[in-house]
């Protein structure tokens, strides 16, 4: 019985994809079952059987290779080339490879099985490009650059008294309060961002502009941990200043900057590799000496950095009180500014930073909960 291998396309690109090489090593072209159809272009759009191979005299195996570019003129830049190889011998193992280059990426594909002898397979042709111009652009204040970008600007949230900062009501949503200047990242260090969508230094180079990080600082009162203290009662708190804990997801479906800026493969398996991870580290050492929060990344602890004080707050001999703890956090961000001059969010991550207590009176006389505050400076 014959042996054959059959590959379906869907080009779902706006181009073309040209043919530009087949070799057929054993057998014979059977493209939609036809003996000597050599594998075909395929148009925009368009799902078609791109390549058919059959074994020559019965059981004997076959072997071919072919590739695809995208048709252009001379003024478009190419979006790269997807390659096939298919070799099913008569005694070896199977083997095949189906690669794609460039802007291009291949969805569906499946490897074949080191035994049997016919098989159909499916891929479906993209450029990486038109997903990115498809994705919806979200608007909340940490992807939205220009709203980041209107924050005060200072050069270390260690300089700033935060007690300024704290509102006289209380709030718990987030509060973005000022950010750091920005950190443009060298070409020679691009490597070592894991930009998920760029994803080679290649489209780096071809599509972006800039990359930078920013440190922004927020504040938000904890509702989980107010405390309650009635008539002429005492409670003792602690102050905090450089926390050191877990960082926390900022956005979804953003990289956390521990996956951006890591480099987390073993170095050893190839030269590439080694140069990659020296990259990255090199990087990592330069976002350490601008943003101190990236210590807690590496889990380098810098405990002169911690403070604490031990505060104690007495209730009026009239009203209930209400203690808040109100938190801040810093949050490193990483932008990308791509040639369209836009600017998106490719990396975040968040650390508490800071704890400080501020005390609420309420004015509980015919249950009016208006809120007072007392101050409770250092």
């Amino acid at each position: 019985m014959t042996w054959t291998f059959y590959l379906n396309v869907t080009n779902d690109t706006d181009r073309d994809l040209e043919l530009v090489e087949s070799q057929l090593h054993w057998g014979y072209w059977n493209t939609d079952g036809e003996e000597d159809k050599e594998p075909q272009s395929i148009k925009a759009g368009e799902t078609i059987q791109a390549v058919g191979a059959k074994s020559a005299f019965g059981p004997n195996g076959y072997e071919f290779s072919c590739s695809w570019k995208d048709k252009n003129d001379r003024t478009q830049a190419p979006y790269g080339v997807v390659s096939l190889y298919v070799n099913v011998p008569y005694n070896d193992p199977n083997e095949a490879r189906c690669r794609a280059n460039g802007y291009f990426e291949i969805a569906e594909w499946k490897d074949i099985t080191h035994d049997g002898h016919n098989f159909v397979r499916n891929i479906r042709i993209s450029n990486k490009l038109d997903k990115l111009n498809q994705q919806e652009t979200r608007n909340n204040l940490f992807t939205d650059w220009s709203k980041i970008n209107t924050l005060n600007e200072i050069e270390d949230v260690r300089d700033i008294d935060l007690n300024q900062s704290i509102p006289s009501g209380v709030h718990f949503e987030k509060m973005s309060l000022f950010r750091t200047p920005l950190f443009n990242i060298s070409k020679k260090l691009w490597d070592g961002v894991n930009d998920l969508e760029f994803d080679s230094l290649y489209l780096k180079q071809r599509e972006a502009q800039q990359y930078f990080s920013v440190e922004v600082t927020c504040l938000r009162a904890d509702a989980t941990k107010i405390e309650t203290v009635t008539k002429k009662g005492k409670i003792t708190v602690i102050d905090e200043y450089g926390l050191s804990t877990a960082s926390k997801e900022v956005e979804e479906k953003v990289s956390t900057i521990e996956t951006a800026f890591k480099f987390t493969e073993k170095v050893s398996v190839s030269d590439e590799k080694v140069v990659k991870a020296s990259v990255a580290q090199e990087l990592q050492a330069e976002l350490k000496a601008k943003f101190n929060i990236l210590n807690a990344v590496t889990k380098e602890q810098h405990q002169t950095e911690k403070k604490s004080k031990t505060r104690v707050f007495e209730a009026p001999a009239d009203k209930d009180m209400d203690v808040v703890p109100w938190i801040f956090s810093k949050m490193i961000l990483l932008y990308r500014t791509d040639n369209n001059n836009v600017t998106k969010l490719i990396g975040a991550s968040e650390w508490d930073y800071a704890v400080l207590h501020r005390t609420h009176v309420y004015d509980v006389m015919d249950n009016a909960k208006k809120k007072v505050p007392t101050g409770g400076e250092y």
